[in-house]
């Protein structure tokens, strides 16, 4: 057994102690767990349909207008700043999904933000329920899904988004998750490249400068946060499996390997 292996095996014995603990404080969490009760009425409610989740990958920029008015009668889940992109700027959303740290501290103008984007139809946002005092203050009337992911995914991954799950970190895994909550059986991915961890972070369907400006991430960071999401995103792939859903990344030239790929073509 190599060093490799046994750091592996470590590694898991502590987050399976970790988990336990995590498990502890959340069954004596108790508004946590009044919050994500709520998450029961989005429980099956898209069953046995599908849904397009749009990343901020530059290869949106490639989509077709054909395409692009195929999609406004999807059910959309957009991430992160894809309304700031022009491509998709006719798309409003179903679901908006935040879920990085930076939402819920310096970026937190981003939920406003979002609201004013698509003001004639608030999308459902999908974000951690650290976030939950920002939307109270937006005062939106509609609701919220809310994440609380305290546990580290060790060889399986949960979509019972009402109870405490594991942390996927990234944002197309969380949503991935959701919806397969929602009962979704067909779930397409776009914009999804992959590929910050080769440009040091630049290069959306949107004018990043600002964003990137704001950040200083070396190649270690990337390179360590890619392998992680990777592997957990594997662990997402096998979820949908065993549920029977089918995650197709329709992403062309996407460095993500975990999901089956498919042309656009052959889904719009």
């Amino acid at each position: 057994m190599s060093k490799f292996d046994v750091k592996d095996k470590i590694d898991a014995l502590i987050y399976k102690t970790y988990n336990i603990l995590s498990e502890i404080i959340y069954y004596l969490d108790f508004p946590a767990k009044k919050v994500l009760k709520k998450n029961i009425d989005f429980r099956n409610i898209h069953n046995g349909e599908r849904c397009f989740i749009l990343g901020t990958g530059p290869s949106l920029n490639d989509l077709k207008v054909d395409e692009l008015d195929a999609l406004r009668s999807e059910v959309i889940f957009g991430v992160n700043s894809l309304y700031k992109s022009e491509i998709v700027s006719g798309i409003n959303p179903n679901y908006y999904a935040l879920m990085d740290n930076l939402y819920w501290e310096q970026w937190n103008h981003t939920f406003k933000e979002v609201v004013e984007k698509y003001k004639k139809k608030p999308p459902i946002f999908v974000t951690d329920i650290r976030a939950k005092k920002i939307l109270d203050n937006l005062q939106i009337n509609i609701p919220s899904i809310y994440i609380y992911s305290k546990k580290y995914p060790v060889s399986t991954m949960s979509e019972k988004i009402d109870e405490n799950i594991y942390g996927a970190m990234n944002v197309i895994s969380f949503s991935i998750l959701t919806a397969i909550y929602m009962g979704f059986k067909e779930i397409y991915l776009l914009g999804c490249d992959y590929s910050a961890f080769c440009t040091a972070g630049k290069g959306h369907c949107y004018d990043d400068k600002s964003e990137v400006s704001q950040v200083n991430y070396n190649l270690a960071f990337y390179l360590k946060f890619y392998w992680i999401t990777t592997e957990f995103h594997y662990l997402v792939a096998k979820l949908a499996r065993e549920k029977d859903v089918k995650v197709i990344n329709l992403t062309p030239e996407s460095l993500l390997d975990a999901y089956p790929r498919m042309d656009i073509g052959q889904v719009l």
